[in-house]
């Protein structure tokens, strides 16, 4: 289990520096879905700032719980932008990401107690 958890850590501190760092940069159907929510142009790149940084903060074990919850509450926006955007089927599979980031936030709770 304990592979497992580490394996699903990795995925999902991956998926959130990849998409992080994407929005950083500009991506332009990023911007135009978070559009959907009110946000421009800054607040996305702000918003991929955090979120590429909770991504990298998951390993390290003071920081694990904090980044993992607030993974979870960058994947939760970003499914809210989906479905506010009208992407169905993505956005019904982002949900995926919303859980294993929760799931993070607990691998990180047994992690640091395990110190």
């Amino acid at each position: 289990m304990r592979t497992l958890l580490t394996i699903s850590t990795a995925f999902i501190a991956l998926f959130a520096l990849a998409s992080g760092v994407y929005k950083l940069t500009g991506g332009e159907a990023d911007l135009r879905i978070f559009a959907h929510l009110g946000m421009g142009e800054g607040l996305v790149r702000g918003f991929g700032l955090v979120q590429a940084l909770a991504g990298v903060a998951l390993f390290y074990r003071p920081f694990g719980v904090v980044a993992a919850w607030g993974l979870t509450a960058c994947n939760a926006l970003a499914t809210a932008g989906l479905f506010a955007a009208g992407v169905q089927p993505f956005a019904w599979i982002s949900l995926v990401f919303v859980a294993m980031a929760i799931g993070a936030a607990f691998w990180a709770r047994e992690r640091r107690r395990a110190r």
